[in-house]
């Protein structure tokens, strides 16, 4: 059971469209913010949460954000947290900029202005935007110090290893 605390007039309930088949609920802001680009922005929810005994939540990206250039910017929210949650978004979008240049009959400068393009994007009370997905706690495993690990076929081959 996921139980869910109102913390604000305008919150809303996690939802999923396909219960059993989604891998996360979607949560909602509850204020009308701007995410100006490059600026990590915490946007409210409105909500407490509870999962079952052990279990915290992962935030991730919605694919309709993500398309807009809004990505989640990180964290996770323990079993035991019982506060608001606060999702941290950045606006990955990149300004175009011109520079626009004014002369005269002769050719001369006259006037060089620089501008650029708006890429603010703008969250809605009410909008989706991030999943939450349940994740059991596993932190209670001993941390035991060794000499040597298990092999494996992967070992110690990292970033972008197994191709693109």
């Amino acid at each position: 059971m996921l139980k869910v605390k109102l913390l604000h007039p305008e919150a809303q309930p996690p939802t999923v469209a396909y219960a059993g088949s989604d891998l996360g609920f979607d949560l909602y802001s509850v204020e009308d913010i701007d995410l100006p680009p490059g600026v990590p922005v915490k946007v409210h929810t409105g909500i407490a949460v509870e999962g079952p005994p052990g279990c915290g939540f992962v935030l991730g990206d919605r694919s309709s954000m993500a398309s807009k250039g809004v990505t989640y910017a990180g964290g996770r929210i323990d079993a035991g947290y019982r506060g608001e949650l606060l999702v941290c978004l950045v606006n990955v979008n990149q300004p175009v900029y011109a520079l626009k240049v004014d002369r005269d009959h002769a050719g001369a400068i006259q006037d060089v202005q620089l501008t650029h393009s708006d890429v603010t994007i703008r969250i809605r009370k009410g909008d989706k935007i991030v999943q939450m997905s349940p994740f059991q706690a596993q932190t209670t495993l001993p941390v035991v110090v060794v000499e040597d690990l298990a092999e494996s076929d992967r070992g110690a081959k990292g970033f972008g290893s197994s191709g693109r």
